[in-house]
């Protein structure tokens, strides 16, 4: 049987090597014998002990770059360690590179792509190298956001998170590796006020904030301004209305988006800002889960952003 392949990724020092050995030392995952190979492609500041190995009974073999793990490289390390699981640590600065994993899969397929994210630096990073974050976390199945304080803003972490990789599933850790429950920044606006008129840099926030629990927004009074995306078919006074996200750079965007109803559509073409004002309204969408839509009894054309990029802080 191929043995599961775990990779592990983010930035030196963002806690790679000690998810790894907390994973190797914890009783649930690792099955009594197992044997475990671990592939470094990076050395932190963090290091594996020979005793730690030893009685984890793993085995351990570096390299200096992705592109000298082979087929073949693979094949005789299979044949030397007989793993039950493979873990493989990457250098933070090397994309994912997604053939040499699909080449060794018949050894090794890959089942999770877990990445660490440093809270203390993270607001700088996805700031200054949103493009290197990016590849840090477009795979992602699981994040882990590590070193966080009682000061760590949790909702612009993960939607800046979720605008890169809208699956992946986040936990928060302090710097120790206990969990940590925070509380989400307060809302930049009144979610009771009469009407929530939403403010242009406000629309990343509340995306998420709704996205998240869209049951707290039902039969609430907003105005909302963004861009026209297209008319739903066979809906007459119904279209798509969002924002986008920068996921890496202006050519690579996601669309934050929610359906409006209740308003001709007619005139608008793509890319048309509007101002929109009108009740939300909770419904089941088909196989399950809830949205939001919003029942339209005004809109208007809205002069453009100058910067139309969704932010999330």
């Amino acid at each position: 049987m191929a043995a599961p392949l775990y990779l592990f990724t983010g930035f030196l020092d963002s806690g790679k090597t000690t998810l790894i050995k907390d994973t190797l030392s914890d009783p649930s995952f690792m099955a009594e014998q197992a044997r475990t190979l671990l592939l470094c492609f990076e050395e932190g500041e963090e290091s594996y002990s020979k005793e730690f190995l030893e009685e984890r009974n793993t085995f351990i073999e570096y390299f200096d770059t992705i592109n000298d793990l082979t087929v073949d490289r693979a094949n005789e390390l299979d044949v030397i360690y007989h793993p039950n699981q493979v873990f493989i640590e990457l250098n933070g600065s090397e994309v994912i590179d997604r053939e040499i994993f699909k080449n060794i899969h018949e050894i090794w397929p890959v089942v999770e792509i877990l990445s660490t994210v440093d809270a203390t630096t993270f607001p700088l990073y996805i700031a200054n190298m949103r493009g290197m974050m990016f590849e840090q976390l477009r795979y992602s199945d699981v994040v882990i956001v590590n070193r966080c304080t009682d000061d760590t803003d949790a909702m612009m972490i993960r939607g800046n998170i979720k605008a890169i990789n809208r699956m992946a599933q986040i936990y928060y850790e302090k710097e120790f590796g206990e969990p940590a429950v925070l509380q989400n920044s307060l809302l930049p606006f009144d979610i009771n006020a009469d009407v929530i008129d939403l403010k242009d840099d406000d629309y990343g926030l509340w995306y998420m904030d709704a996205m998240e629990d869209p049951s707290k927004y039902d039969k609430k009074r907003m105005i909302i301004r963004g861009q026209f995306q297209s008319a739903l078919p066979g809906y007459q006074q119904s279209f798509i209305m969002g924002r986008k996200a920068m996921v890496c750079c202006e050519n690579d965007t996601s669309l934050c988006s929610f359906t409006v109803t209740g308003v001709k559509v007619e005139e608008l073409k793509k890319d048309d800002w509007v101002e929109v004002e009108g009740v939300m309204k909770l419904l089941p969408i088909e196989g399950g889960g809830q949205t939001i839509v919003l029942y339209a009894d005004r809109i208007q054309f809205y002069p453009p952003m100058q910067d139309p990029f969704v932010y999330f802080n």
